[in-house]
């Protein structure tokens, strides 16, 4: 099933835009620097694949702040780590409702610094990046499809 940008860019904003409460701002692809974190929540079922979320250091930070109803510098790094992976699992959830069924979520893996290039799964066919600013730090959603496994 090939998913369009603008379903995801849809499903982004409308997730940022219920949790936060503030809109996103649609932007060039971003490369994430050692103190990037990312999260993956891999699909499978009828679709199999992934939602990958890369974020700075300080756009985790404040979706970790903004889903637990923190100030920045309270958190620990344990706690900004848990949040981005449940982004990655909500945005995930959200997108489930738009594929084949039955699919199913994994849990969420969480990476930073080097192992950002080292992350399992993920294949640079058959996906679909969008990138946004959000209160002006860099954010990316990436869907891919994993079109070797088949559907369950």
């Amino acid at each position: 099933m090939e998913l369009a940008r603008e379903d995801i860019l849809a499903l982004v904003e409308q997730t940022w835009q219920t949790l936060f409460g503030s809109p996103i701002e649609v932007a060039e692809p971003t490369h994430f620097e050692v103190d990037g974190i990312h999260a993956t929540v891999a699909i499978s079922g009828a679709w199999q694949g992934q939602v990958r979320l890369e974020l700075s250091a300080a756009a985790a930070e404040e979706i970790a702040c903004g889903l637990l109803e923190a100030k920045p510098g309270e958190l620990e790094s344990d706690a900004i780590f848990d949040a981005a992976g449940e982004m990655a699992n909500i945005l995930a959830g959200n997108l489930k409702s738009m594929l084949p069924q039955p699919s199913k979520l994994g849990l969420p893996a969480t990476f930073s610094g080097s192992a950002l290039r080292e992350s399992p799964g993920f294949s640079d066919k058959n996906h679909q990046i969008v990138s946004f600013l959000w209160n002006s730090t860099p954010i990316s959603v990436t869907i891919s499809e994993d079109t070797n496994m088949g559907g369950a």
